[in-house]
């Protein structure tokens, strides 16, 4: 049944009363010189999972960036920048898998590069073969990882985290 222009007007001005009471109701509960509050902090939370971007055989050539995290004694050529233990850079690599699992771009990894990298070359991209001048295990993960993934491996030097790039 058609409803006349009464029947529409009245509905028109109940809405209109709805929106402005929400607006009212929120300017009184959250008073204007009152900021609003920032984002809830989000812990990420998980398990390592190295199947994440595993390729089933290897390539023959990659280019890849990571991130090392390196503890107290493990290389005279990597320091950490505070003091942790080999379980402490452990926990703190894993955590920064999981942080790039949850958000993979190119711009999230490149702050956590500027954050967390132990390496004195924090941005450099390493073309890796099996002949390259890397240690077995970097080389070994480097080529058996998806582009635009990230997985972990453990060095003489440390933990890398590395995201293969092409």
């Amino acid at each position: 049944m058609p409803k006349t222009r009464k029947q529409q007007s009245m509905a028109g001005a109940l809405i209109l009363a709805v929106i402005a009471g929400v607006v009212i109701g929120v300017v009184l509960y959250n008073p204007l010189d009152t900021p609003p509050p920032g984002p809830a902090k989000v812990e990420i939370v998980g398990e390592y999972d190295d199947s994440w971007g595993r390729l089933k055989t290897k390539v023959a050539k990659a280019t890849v960036t990571h991130i090392l995290v390196s503890w107290t004694g493990a290389n005279p050529r990597s320091q950490p920048k505070e003091p942790r233990s080999k379980d402490e850079a452990r926990k703190l690599i894993d955590q920064l898998w999981l942080q790039f699992r949850n958000n993979p771009t190119e711009g999230n990894w490149r702050k956590m590069q500027a954050q967390f990298n132990e390496d004195s070359q924090p941005h450099t991209p390493y073309e890796v073969d099996r002949n390259a001048s890397l240690v077995q295990p970097f080389k070994d993960c480097s080529m058996s990882t998806e582009i635009n993934h990230a997985r972990v491996v453990e060095s003489e030097f440390g933990f890398h985290l590395i995201r293969r790039e092409k």
